[in-house]
């Protein structure tokens, strides 16, 4: 009995404190919103867990399947959707650094190539 308070209280504190950061970094620093949506979407598990414990035993029971082998399954494919997201986050903005790197080269060599050559004595020169 009091491990599942117990349990239930953890999951929903951790969900809670994962949307509450999410909130938090939207508004402090300035955070994008589709990567608190992936906060607030990483924390909705464990609330739904907290408030349906018996959730992923229903799910085994249905599906016939062990309770340990479907919790491993679900775990396992959490973190694996969780790293495919930060993965595209992370290969998206490299292609957006890569392109912003090629643009720079560009437009200093055509600055570069803009520039009257510097040639000794022309600064003695007279202006007509």
């Amino acid at each position: 009995m009091y491990l599942d308070i117990f349990r239930s209280l953890f999951l929903a504190t951790f969900g809670g404190l994962l949307l509450l950061l999410a909130v938090r970094r939207l508004r402090t620093y300035r955070l994008k919103e589709r990567y608190a949506l992936l906060f607030v979407l990483i924390g909705l598990p464990f609330v739904g867990l907290a408030f349906w414990p018996n959730g992923v035993g229903w799910i085994a029971e249905n599906l016939r399947i062990q309770y340990n082998t479907l919790a491993l399954i679900c775990v396992s494919v959490f973190l694996f959707l969780v790293v495919f997201e930060l993965l595209t986050i992370v290969s998206v903005q490299d292609q957006k650094i890569t392109a912003l790197a090629q643009l720079v080269a560009i437009l200093m060599e055509k600055q570069k190539l803009a520039e009257p050559e510097h040639r000794p004595g022309a600064a003695d020169a007279p202006a007509p």
